[in-house]
C-alpha cells in the first residue's frame, strides 16, 4: 500500500532534537539550523518523536506546532525529504487521530504513534492503530516500546502474536523497533519488506548484525552531529566495505556510547553532544535535567576526539 514510503525509508534516519532557548521556549531558529545542517550532510529521512524530540516536556499544542514546523521546513528544503512526526506520549486514540490529520495537512509523510496505555490484549492495540489510520487516512509508523501489563503492572515486550498481526492494519507502513532484544527485533524484521522496520537500539553495530535478517533502516546515534558519518557507513554496508564499517563503529560510535552514555545515559548525552558540536544548547525542561558543566566537559572531550578522527578519515 505504501511502496513509495518503503522505497524512501531505507538507510539512516535522523532524530529531530528540540532545542530550548534561555527562557525555555522552543528555539525554532536553532532547530531550523540543525535541520539544514543534517540535510547538508546528506540526511533525507527525518523523525520527530516521543522522547528524543522531548515531547514529554511539551504541551500538546507545542507538539503540534513543532510537527508542523518540521514538516514545512524540511519540505521547503527538499520535497523529496521523508518526514516523520509523532503524537503525544500519553493521549487518547481520538487525540492521536487529530495529530495524524494535522501531520497530513502539514505535509509530513508518516505519523509515529506510541501507545502508552496499559496492555490488555492484541485486539486492543490493533484497534487503536486501525482507528487512527481509518480516521486520518494517513500512513502510520508504529513506535513499538515495551508495554506495562494491565494485569500486573510489569514491563513486557510486545507479544509475537501482536507483531505478526500488524499487517492486518492497512495504514501501518513502518515500525520503530524499540525492544532492544534480539528475539523481538527479529520477530519485527519478519514484517519486511511490507512494513519497513527502523532499528532503534544498539547503534550501527546492531544494524550490521541484523542486515542478514532484512534490516535496512536505523535510527542514528553518533551521526546526529554529522549526517555524513551515517551516510558513509550505509554506503559501506551496501558495498561490503568492512574496514569503513569497523572504523565508524569502533573509532567513532563506541567511544561515545561506552563512556559518557554508559555513565550518564543516552537522553542527557544526546543534547550535550549536540552542544559540544556547536549545533544547539543542551538545556532541557524539567523534570529532565541536563548534564552539569563537569559532565558536559567529558562529553565535549569525546566529541572533539570523534570529530578529529572523522575529519582525518574523511578528509574533511
Amino acid at each position: 500500500m505504501y511502496k513509495h514510503i518503503n522505497e524512501k525509508l531505507v538507510g539512516p534516519v535522523y532524530t529531530v532534537f528540540t532545542p530550548f532557548a534561555e527562557n525555555y521556549e522552543i528555539d525554532y531558529d536553532a532547530l531550523a539550523n540543525y535541520l539544514h545542517t543534517l540535510y547538508a550532510g546528506g540526511a533525507r529521512r527525518f523523525y520527530a518523536m516521543a522522547y528524543n524530540s522531548r515531547y514529554s516536556q511539551m504541551t500538546h499544542e507545542e507538539i503540534m506546532q513543532l510537527n508542523g514546523f518540521c514538516a514545512r521546513t524540511l519540505k521547503e528544503l527538499d520535497r523529496e525529504n521523508l518526514v516523520i512526526v509523532g503524537d503525544p506520549i500519553h493521549c487518547s486514540t481520538a487525540e492521536s487521530t487529530e495529530f495524524a490529520r494535522q501531520a497530513k495537512d502539514a505535509g509530513a509523510d508518516l505519523i509515529s504513534i506510541i501507545m502508552r496505555e496499559k496492555y490488555f490484549s492484541d485486539e486492543q492495540v490493533l484497534e487503536h492503530f486501525d482507528t487512527i489510520g481509518r480516521g486520518s487516512d494517513f500512513p502510520i509508523l508504529v513506535h513499538e516500546m515495551p508495554f506495562l501489563s494491565g494485569f500486573d503492572g510489569t514491563q513486557m515486550h510486545w507479544p509475537a502474536s501482536l507483531i505478526a498481526s500488524l499487517p492486518r492494519v492497512s495504514h501501518i507502513a513502518a515500525l520503530k523497533e524499540d525492544a532492544k532484544e534480539p528475539e523481538v527485533t527479529r520477530q519485527a524484521l519478519a514484517l519486511e519488506p511490507d512494513i519497513r522496520v527502523v532499528i532503534a537500539g544498539g547503534g550501527k553495530a546492531a544494524l550490521r548484525n541484523y542486515l542478514r535478517d532484512g534490516a535496512c533502516s536505523w535510527l542514528n546515534g553518533i551521526s546526529i552531529i554529522d549526517a555524513a558519518i551515517a551516510e558513509r557507513f550505509w554506503r559501506a554496508c551496501l558495498d561490503g566495505d568492512t574496514a569503513t564499517q569497523d572504523f565508524v563503529i569502533e573509532e567513532l560510535e563506541a567511544p561515545f556510547f561506552s563512556t559518557v552514555v554508559k555513565k550518564y545515559g543516552w537522553h542527557r548525552c544526546n543534547k550535550a553532544l549536540l552542544q559540544a558540536a556547536g549545533l544547539m544548547h543542551r538545556r532541557d525542561r524539567m523534570p529532565l535535567q541536563h548534564l552539569d558543566d563537569a559532565a558536559f566537559a567529558e562529553v565535549q572531550a569525546v566529541c572533539d576526539t570523534v570529530l578529529e578522527r572523522w575529519r582525518a578519515f574523511s578528509g574533511g
